[in-house]
């Protein structure tokens, strides 16, 4: 899988341009990233989340070890943040740490139908991987349990 983590320093600010998935597939390559700014007097993290469609448990991992690794507890902004990735982070609880900003959607347009339209669709092809994952998953351990087997 390329690597798409894109990273621009600014000053004493980073700016993280997040892709539509911030999870264990990718995780580990945006905190490793991160960590090579370690020491560096970061004052604010801009999490750019236009394009972010899903966030899992190590995707607010990597949150935290931004806020809390990062200089002396910068400022964690996030830009352009759905709201089901806020409600997610609100059931964890950790909204009160981070701001909330929106700006302007890419191609200059803020939030105009094309680009609602095209998260729209992200989020749902995200939604069914997720679904189909959970299924077939699923289906294994239902076959497993009617079979008396126990998974190794």
């Amino acid at each position: 899988m390329e690597n798409r983590v894109r990273i621009k320093k600014e000053g004493t600010t980073l700016h993280v341009r997040l892709d539509y998935e911030l999870s264990t597939s990718n995780a580990a390559s945006y905190q490793e990233q991160l960590s090579e700014y370690c020491g560096q007097d970061i004052q604010k993290v801009v999490f750019d989340a236009t394009d972010l469609v899903y966030i899992s448990s190590s995707g607010i991992r990597v949150l935290l070890f931004a806020q809390n690794s990062l200089g002396n507890n910068p400022e964690i902004v996030f830009l352009n943040c759905a709201k089901e990735i806020f409600e997610t982070l609100e059931l964890t609880g950790i909204t009160n740490f981070f701001t909330f900003i929106e700006g302007e959607r890419k191609n200059g347009s803020a939030g105009s139908e094309a680009s609602d339209d095209i998260w729209q669709q992200k989020m749902s092809d995200n939604r069914q991987k997720m679904l189909d994952h959970f299924s077939a998953n699923n289906d294994v351990v239902m076959y497993q349990m009617r079979l008396g087997e126990t998974e190794e």
